[in-house]
């Protein structure tokens, strides 16, 4: 089975636990976190969930509003101060 890298945001609360669960488990991070997302996929197959049910890779998220000249101002002048 072929490797691939998965980046993920998640809730630092959630990270920790991860974390705890690979300890407990004399695992690593990625080994447990593998792990349980292949339980999570066989359990939503066992309750009828299918992918498209789960796979957001097709919606779109809401963009902000546009900054406003006032907005890209204050931001200017925040970075100028960091120089």
């Amino acid at each position: 089975m072929a490797s691939a890298v998965l980046n993920v945001k998640i809730d630092e609360a959630l990270k920790e636990k991860l974390r705890h669960y690979a300890e407990v488990n004399s695992e690593n991070l990625s080994t447990a976190t593998e792990k349980l997302l292949l339980l999570a996929f066989e359990a939503a197959e066992e309750a009828g969930v299918s992918e498209d049910d789960i796979d957001n890779q097709h919606t779109e998220e809401e963009s902000a509003a546009p900054l406003t000249p006032k907005e890209i101002k204050a931001l200017r002048k925040i970075l100028k101060k960091k120089k």
